[in-house]
């Protein structure tokens, strides 16, 4: 049996997003890029105005051009559609890019030759493979105090401090034990 692909009903995707990658290259320097987006990264001196850059260059682009959605016949529900980008290159020629699959491209002459293109060309690839959905938890950053922890652990003097730090710690509890009996009848006073 062989995969098909279909148009999905409507003709324009109104509703959907894109996933970007966010890093900082170097000191006050970050870079966005959508992902399966060919060509749509931006840069900026902070987060916000990176993620702000590629927003309007995503905008401006999709401005020309048009998502259509691909629905495999027979899909199951727990298996993703695939999204194309139709762009009109000249008069007269289109180009379809499914987005995360840069490499599943087509060309045709008119819209509609381009979407049998690229719906054929996305077919008779699944035939040889499976699209699954992968749910991808961000790494959570690590507490900033972490890389102390242990740092003093084989210091041949650790010992000596941490007793003094105890001998201290209990010479202030003493002291605060005589003053704290005071200061609560003073609020209560008020």
């Amino acid at each position: 049996m062989s995969t098909k692909i279909l148009l999905k009903p409507s003709d324009k995707l109104t509703d959907f997003s894109l996933t970007a990658v966010i890093e900082q290259e170097t000191e006050g320097k970050y870079q966005a890029i959508v992902l399966g987006l060919p060509e749509c990264k931006a840069e900026g001196n902070t987060r916000d105005e990176a993620i702000a850059n590629l927003s309007q260059l995503v905008t401006n682009r999709l401005e020309k051009a048009e998502l259509v959605s691909l629905e495999i016949q027979e899909q199951k529900p727990d298996r993703p559609a695939l999204t194309a980008i139709i762009e009109q290159e000249t008069e007269g020629k289109y180009q379809a890019v499914v987005l995360g699959w840069e490499e599943c491209k087509a060309e045709g002459n008119s819209r509609e030759e381009v979407i049998t293109n690229i719906s054929r060309i996305a077919g008779d690839r699944l035939e040889k493979a499976e699209l699954i959905s992968l749910a991808i938890q961000p790494p959570k950053p690590e507490h900033p105090w972490m890389k102390f922890a242990g740092m003093y652990k084989d210091n041949p003097l650790f010992n000596e401090v941490v007793a003094y730090m105890e001998a201290d710690r209990n010479t202030l509890a003493q002291e605060m034990g005589t003053d704290y009996p005071q200061v609560d009848v003073e609020s209560q006073v008020k």
